[in-house]
């Protein structure tokens, strides 16, 4: 019996075996995926041993490095006699020596390792099928043994604070992607900075240095410095009272109240100068006053007692001052008729001034002239008149031998008698006075 084959049943056979080859290479795509971490298949690897005392979080399937760069992965870790025999399966033929040197190395902070492998120089001959000796490895040192250098208490507050930013972190998912999609810019205005930073013009470590003095200063003040902060939160949460809403009207205002002082302030500019024009005016008084200083301090001390006499001379002065009130009261009538003789007076006056001197020798000669005689309460004076022809003649006929200055000028009276031009008599009874 003969089947008839429909375009029917030859389109699903088709389809089954078509079928039949995608299941394959899935199959064969996980095979292949499942394997990549420990190699492709068929491969060529180099097997090598290592012994290291202490592998901490080192797990089979990490890699092996040899200078950063990947050559091979961790196969097999046993533990015996305190030691870990850490088995490397690296790609292809690779020649390892006995003076070779491994050492786990942490590959993040999150404690994951890898192993860093020198295969050594071929000086030293081949490794072999035997490990890599104990005192050729390094141990991994984990994060937490780097913390142990911290004290609890710093260590306490650190975890402490990890929290606190990992609870504050929650429900920022969105901020946080937000600032990774700026980051680029902020890392770009970093370098702005940071080159900023580094020029020459920014004085940076003079900076630091000064920063370092003023870090200096705050050394046995941190009570003083936590009280600050303490009494900082209490003035903020009085900012925050009523949600903000006094804070948020005084920053509407704020404008208004900006724009209005700008105006005062313009209006000052004309009494400043002003100001600045009279501080100037002063500055030479004030230099004074201060080059003063001491004599007025030598003054106000002395002064003291001469003010405590006051009060009693000026209750006694006060009749006196009362009677000479009144008697000014009387003598106002007659200011006006002692204005006009004292300005009559200028012009006299102005002429005699430049013989003022010669005025005040003859008031001191004139006491002189009537001098104490010898008996006690006496006085004389003794005149010799000697006329000469020129005083009889009224100036006709030059009398030689009394010569005259009838009009001196200011200054040379009191070198007549120098000059011979008095009589010799009037000389000696002057000259005995004296």
């Amino acid at each position: 019996m003969t089947t008839k084959v429909t375009p029917e049943l030859r389109n699903r056979a088709l389809a089954f075996r078509a079928g039949l080859v995608v299941l394959a290479a899935i199959m064969v795509l996980v095979y292949v995926t499942f394997k990549a971490q420990t190699g492709l298949p068929m491969r060529t690897t180099t097997k090598v041993q290592a012994i290291v005392s202490d592998v901490h979080s080192l797990r089979v399937n990490d890699a092996v490095r040899h200078h950063s760069s990947r050559i091979g992965r961790v196969s097999d870790i046993e533990y015996k006699d305190d030691a870990a025999l850490v088995t490397m399966e690296l790609d292809g033929d690779v020649d390892v020596y006995r003076d070779a040197t491994a050492a786990i190395w942490d590959l993040s902070a999150l404690a994951t390792k890898f192993v860093e492998l020198n295969p050594g120089t071929s000086e030293s001959g081949r490794l072999g099928n035997a490990p890599i000796a104990l005192a050729q490895t390094s141990d991994s040192s984990d994060l937490y043994e780097v913390l142990d250098i911290l004290d609890k208490p710093t260590r306490d507050r650190a975890t402490s604070t990890l929290r606190e930013v990992g609870g504050g972190m929650a429900g920022h998912g969105g901020d946080l992607a937000a600032f990774l999609d700026s980051a680029p810019d902020v890392l770009k205005d970093l370098g702005t900075v940071s080159g900023a930073l580094s020029s020459p013009d920014a004085e940076l470590p003079e900076l630091l240095a000064e920063a370092n003095v003023l870090a200096g200063r705050f050394q046995g003040r941190e009570t003083e410095l936590a009280e600050l902060i303490d009494h900082t939160a209490e003035t903020l949460d009085a900012f925050a009272v009523d949600e903000g809403s006094a804070l948020h009207d005084t920053v509407v205002r704020l404008p208004e109240t900006l724009s209005t002082a700008r105006g005062a302030l313009e209006e000052l500019r004309g009494p400043l100068a002003n100001t600045r024009k009279a501080v100037e005016a002063l500055e030479p008084g004030a230099v004074s006053l201060a080059r003063s200083e001491d004599d007025l301090r030598s003054f106000l001390r002395e002064a003291v007692p001469v003010a405590d006499q006051v009060p009693p001379v000026a209750k006694q002065a006060v009749p006196s001052v009362k009677a000479l009130t009144g008697a000014m009261t009387d003598a106002r009538p007659v200011a006006p008729q002692v204005a006009t003789a004292v300005g009559d007076l200028i012009a006299p006056l102005r002429v005699l001034a430049p013989y003022a001197p010669d005025l005040a020798s003859l008031f001191l000669r004139g006491a002189s002239f009537v001098s104490q005689g010898p008996n006690p309460g006496v006085r004389y004076a003794r005149l010799g008149i000697t006329p000469g022809v020129n005083t009889v003649t009224g100036g006709l006929l030059n009398s030689r031998d009394l010569p005259q200055n009838q009009y001196p000028r200011p200054g040379e009276a009191q070198h007549d008698r120098a000059k011979g031009l008095l009589p010799v008599g009037l000389q000696f009874g002057l000259g005995k006075q004296q």
